[in-house]
């Protein structure tokens, strides 16, 4: 996967030899299962027009500019995670627009004119409530007329799960309560951490082995208490209980396992969060039984 970093004014030479493209268009914190509609829907168009798949995403998020709105500073898939879930998704070019002051202030028709006609872009595909422009004030009801015929536009419908919107918002209100069981009803899987282990130790007096595992500082934690989670590691699984405080986790997830754990040190983890432990069954010794899903 080809990626270009974009920042306003835009560099003349970005603008060179770019191949033709559909260009699926949004945040995609998450790359939730409304975001993969998006990329999959672009990447059948691409396939009918042969052409490339690309995907425009901006960092960071607009609301850390945006006044009024509540700003959000961790996500669901950091940078370099969203990333590898781009190329997953078989996405050949990503371009990651610098969403700084500048580029706020850039007009709806302007955006269109240098970001994706600039850009080769044959056709456009984004979700129905995609924004762009100063202020939000381009919609995907202006961004057809903004190309003046230049590229074909779809707009992918809203998905819904249990009569509510699947998106990043909802993923976060999960996270928030501490419902990450419900999470893989709306992401697709269940919320995950990349991270890098560190040499699993004993803790003093204890039978159960603890791994703590190195993450990035921009992911969104849950909300305080203890998680059953599965540890992987190189297509290996472990369960464990992983416990949360948001002033302690800035850098780094603890992870207590019950059964045994070879020898990671350095070596990337996956952590999938299953579901809250219930404070009556949170183990608090190395002769408690819980009981993993």
């Amino acid at each position: 996967m080809r990626v270009t970093r974009l920042k306003h004014p835009i560099d003349a030479k970005a603008l060179e030899n770019n191949a033709p493209c559909v260009m699926a268009l949004g945040f995609f914190d998450g790359v939730h299962r409304g975001h993969q509609r998006i990329i999959e829907t672009a990447k059948k168009i691409a396939e009918q027009k042969q052409v490339k798949l690309s995907v425009m995403t901006f960092y960071p998020h607009p609301s850390q500019l945006i006044k009024g709105k509540e700003k959000i500073t961790h996500y669901l898939s950091p940078l370099p995670i969203k990333m590898e879930l781009f190329k997953e998704q078989g996405v050949e070019q990503l371009f990651i627009v610098d969403f700084n002051l500048d580029f706020a202030k850039v007009n709806h028709a302007n955006f269109v004119k240098q970001y994706l006609v600039g850009l080769n872009c044959r056709h456009v595909v984004a979700g129905f409530d995609f924004r762009y422009g100063f202020k939000g004030e381009g919609s995907m009801q202006t961004i057809e007329q903004d190309g003046a015929g230049s590229f074909d536009v779809t707009t992918v419908s809203k998905m819904e799960e249990q009569n509510e919107k699947i998106s990043s918002t909802k993923i976060r209100e999960l996270l928030s309560e501490g419902n990450v069981g419900d999470i893989p009803l709306f992401l697709g899987d269940y919320y995950l951490f990349v991270g890098k282990a560190k040499e699993p130790f004993y803790l003093k007096g204890k039978k159960e082995k603890f791994v703590e595992v190195f993450i990035d500082e921009n992911y969104l934690l849950p909300s305080t208490g203890s998680y059953e989670v599965q540890l992987e590691v190189e297509g290996k699984k472990y369960k464990g209980i992983a416990d949360v405080d948001p002033i302690r986790n800035k850098e780094f997830v603890g992870v207590k396992l019950f059964e045994y754990l070879d020898s990671y040190d350095g070596k990337m983890v996956k952590i999938k969060w299953i579901k809250k432990c219930p404070d009556e069954e949170v183990p608090t010794s190395s002769g408690h039984k819980y009981q993993f899903s």
